[in-house]
């Protein structure tokens, strides 16, 4: 950030830094990848971040803004994975990693799920 500029926070929920092992599998493409939907199977990542709104993902994986993603998330707090539905809004290479870092939305949280990611948050 160039000196003397302020940074503002835009996001809506305060987000943590927290490895969490994820798995997801792409739901939708754009039209022009069908051919690629074919040959996709389960993704097996890491977090980075992760807020009440959604998650950081790092991976190998180029995905796309708009992708609809089924995940599924291993937590201490819950003897079986949280299960739910995301978007992805950005997609950026890291070079320093040579992985993809990937911002995700989720679409749609359990009460209990929510309230597990606020626990792990720290925003109960």
């Amino acid at each position: 950030m160039p000196e003397g500029e302020i940074f503002v926070e835009r996001r809506k929920y305060k987000r943590v830094d927290k490895k969490i092992k994820v798995s997801y599998k792409i739901v939708s493409l754009p039209k022009e990848l069908e051919e690629i939907k074919k040959k996709i199977e389960k993704n097996t990542v890491e977090s980075s971040n992760i807020s009440v709104g959604g998650i950081q993902l790092i991976g190998d994986e180029e995905l796309f803004p708009e992708q609809i993603l089924r995940i599924e998330l291993e937590t201490e707090k819950k003897t079986e994975a949280i299960i739910t539905f995301a978007e992805v809004r950005w997609c950026a290479k890291d070079d320093y990693i040579n992985k993809y870092r990937i911002g995700i939305e989720f679409l749609v949280l359990k009460d209990e799920d929510r309230e597990i990611i606020e626990e792990i948050v720290g925003e109960m």
